[in-house]
């Protein structure tokens, strides 16, 4: 039922009952009929004030200052008002910036490759704070190595950055540049702990395997070398590189030594035109002497030419 006035309610109800909709009157329908619910008084709009109409809508109290200004040709107060808000900046929120997203976002611009180191994205049943802050004894500096002896990532470079800015009262250039000073020392001193062990190792008979570059390299050379004998026809790929390679089909390539400017590829095409065989060219285990063969079965008829044209 849609909004109505109260005392047209009963009336629609009536009208239900009367029209069969409505089976049996409700229970307060013969209450409303007795005691009718009162006519609600009319609305009345609130008056604006005079303060907030257009000049020419304002009462005569508030237009003579206007009018008095502009009879010898002043400016009225408001309109000077009017005039500095508007010469004034809009009035924004300023942004927000945390200390902790510029000295990421700088490291991440000096170090850019440190972005590629994975990191865990799954959350556990614990609750993701920050990792505690080491005691820093009084009258010293904080030291990143206090946060990370082996490989310190990113949060523990802005803590230690935001510390040394707390602790030593310099600005945060100075605290940023001291950090990573101490970042690059522990990272060659991990770089070289990693060569040394992996030399120690080697030495005492451990195999390492190959690198990704030296897997690269060799897989270059079994190509080159399969395109090498695939190009000249003759030799053979060693165990190695022959076991990948697969059988194809019986195309033989006939590699030439002689020079001949063109003439031999215009005579295979003439004999071709004229149903032949195309010319053999010479090679280095024959006398020289061109040979007629049959067009469909020559290896360089790879597209049937030859046979289509005897047809």
């Amino acid at each position: 039922m849609p909004r109505r006035i109260p005392n047209q309610v009963t009336q629609t109800v009536g009208r239900l009952l009367q029209g069969g909709y409505m089976k049996a009157p409700p229970a307060w329908y013969e209450a409303t009929l007795r005691h009718p619910p009162l006519v609600p008084p009319p609305h009345h709009t609130r008056q604006r004030p005079d303060e907030d109409l257009p000049r020419s809508l304002q009462g005569s109290t508030l237009r003579q200052p206007h009018e008095r200004a502009a009879a010898i040709g002043g400016r009225s107060k408001l309109n000077s008002r009017k005039k500095i808000r508007s010469q004034m900046p809009p009035l924004r929120p300023q942004p927000i910036v945390y200390e902790a997203d510029r000295i990421r976002r700088q490291f991440f611009r000096d170090h850019p490759w440190e972005a590629t180191r994975p990191q865990t994205l799954v959350e556990m049943d614990y609750t993701l704070e920050n990792s505690p802050v080491p005691e820093i004894p009084a009258g010293t500096w904080p030291e990143l190595s206090a946060w990370s002896r082996m490989n310190p990532t990113v949060e523990d470079v802005i803590q230690c950055t935001l510390k040394t800015r707390e602790v030593g009262g310099v600005s945060l250039s100075d605290a940023y540049r001291r950090t990573i000073a101490s970042y690059h020392a522990i990272q060659a001193e991990r770089e070289l702990r990693m060569r040394y062990a992996n030399l120690e190792a080697r030495s005492l008979g451990a195999d390492m395997g190959l690198s990704e570059t030296e897997r690269g390299f060799l897989k270059e050379g079994r190509e080159l070398d399969k395109w090498a004998v695939s190009s000249t026809g003759t030799g053979s790929l060693d165990s190695s590189s022959s076991a990948g390679t697969t059988a194809r089909g019986q195309r033989v390539k006939r590699a030439h030594t002689e020079f001949t400017g063109g003439d031999l590829y215009m005579a295979a095409a003439s004999s071709v035109s004229h149903g032949q065989g195309a010319v053999v060219g010479p090679t280095s285990g024959s006398d020289g002497a061109a040979a007629p063969a049959d067009a469909s079965s020559l290896p360089d008829d790879y597209l049937g030419i030859g046979a289509s044209l005897h047809r």
